[in-house]
């Protein structure tokens, strides 16, 4: 048995797979590329974005600036100013006579003078919705009066998607028979 084997002869040649060589050079140079043009961006566009942004930020605040002082000169300029006025006093000999006032304790309840304070938000949206309701609308909840024709099924339609549906599931029963039709 022995002397089948050759030791002391040459190896065999390893298969080389040049696709998939090319395939990871072709990867590591997009890498590559890829973080240059990171690094472009980081240290020569986004320093020069920021840079227009602040000066425009700042050009919006002046031209603010500038608009405010217009109408507060306009302001100044037209309100008149309202010469005092002399109020009477009341006379001081005048006398202050008390009333006397009973009081009896009855059954009735009382009524509810007094409304709770809301929030102004509050209280404009149920001053709002109190309007719509008093004009004979709002209120209730809209009703849709057709479906929403948006979409892919509605663009190319049902017949075609169930025909792709069935290329693909045609296309999976193809490839798994030659498949088995190759390693047997």
């Amino acid at each position: 048995m022995a002397e089948d084997f050759d030791v002391g002869g040459p190896l065999p040649e390893e298969s080389s797979n040049r696709t998939f060589v090319i395939a990871a050079v072709s990867l590591g140079g997009l890498l590559v590329l890829s973080m240059i043009c990171l690094l472009v961006y980081a240290l020569v566009l986004a320093p020069r974005q920021q840079e227009a942004r602040a000066t425009e930020v700042v050009l919006v605040q002046q031209q603010n600036t500038e608009e405010a002082l217009t109408q507060t000169a306009v302001v100044l300029e037209k309100t008149p100013t309202r010469t005092p006025t002399e109020t009477e006093l009341p006379d001081a000999t005048a006398t202050v006579t008390p009333t006397l006032v009973v009081v009896l304790p009855t059954d009735t309840p009382t009524p509810f003078l007094t409304l709770p304070t809301l929030a102004p938000e509050t209280a404009t949206a149920a001053a709002q919705l109190t309007l719509a309701a008093a004009q004979g609308g709002g209120g209730g909840t809209p009703t849709p009066t057709a479906l929403p024709a948006t979409g892919f099924a509605d663009e190319v339609g049902i017949p075609a998607i169930a025909l792709a549906g069935g290329l693909l599931l045609a296309l999976i029963f193809i490839a798994r028979s030659l498949r088995t039709r190759v390693t047997t």
